[in-house]
């Protein structure tokens, strides 16, 4: 839709016909904007109407410089408002004077959790056959590529995966005979 300064005048002289065709024209286009960002309707249609609200104001200002782009105007300023909305609503207050400050550190016991686990694979691991072992160790701990693995030992890297899957389930096998 093209507008111009008949356009803006009209909606400075609260025209109508103008009025109704800026509500119609502009309504669908906010919500889906809004829609995007927010699922609660009434909060929908609340930065909708602030939105008309506030554009209207700079129409009577003579705020739109250039009337061709009204329409980018007009979702610029629906912009603003839902931006508005989500810092009024969304904003911290200060933190409560007895919250002690997160401490990046894993928990001592995790660390022993986790400590006691690795020991725990690695005697499982001990318990596989020496190729077994080795896949798992190259592909879990050193991160290799499956590719360059599936290279040096000359097969396919469906192949290296078949070889992969099979260790894990002699390596779940040897857990839950320790497990139980």
């Amino acid at each position: 839709m093209n507008y111009d300064t008949d356009f803006l005048a009209g909606l400075r002289q609260r025209d109508p016909v103008t009025c109704t065709r800026f509500v119609f024209t502009f309504t669908p286009i906010l919500e889906a904007k809004l829609r995007y960002k927010f699922t609660d309707q009434a909060i929908i249609e609340d930065l909708r109407n602030e939105t008309f609200y506030r554009v209207l104001i700079q129409v009577d200002k003579n705020g739109v410089r250039d009337p061709a782009q009204f329409g980018s105007f007009v979702r610029g300023v629906c912009e603003n408002v839902a931006h508005e909305h989500i810092r009024r609503t969304y904003s911290t207050g200060a933190w409560p004077e007895d919250l002690e400050p997160h401490d990046p550190e894993p928990a001592i016991d995790e660390l022993l959790a986790d400590k006691e686990l690795r020991a725990l694979l690695r005697s499982e691991l001990r318990k596989l056959t020496h190729e077994e072992e080795k896949l798992i160790t190259e592909i879990y701990f050193q991160e290799k590529d499956r590719r360059g693995m599936a290279r040096e030992r000359g097969i396919s890297t469906s192949g290296l995966n078949v070889k992969l899957c099979r260790a894990l389930k002699h390596l779940r096998t040897e857990f839950r005979k320790n497990q139980i």
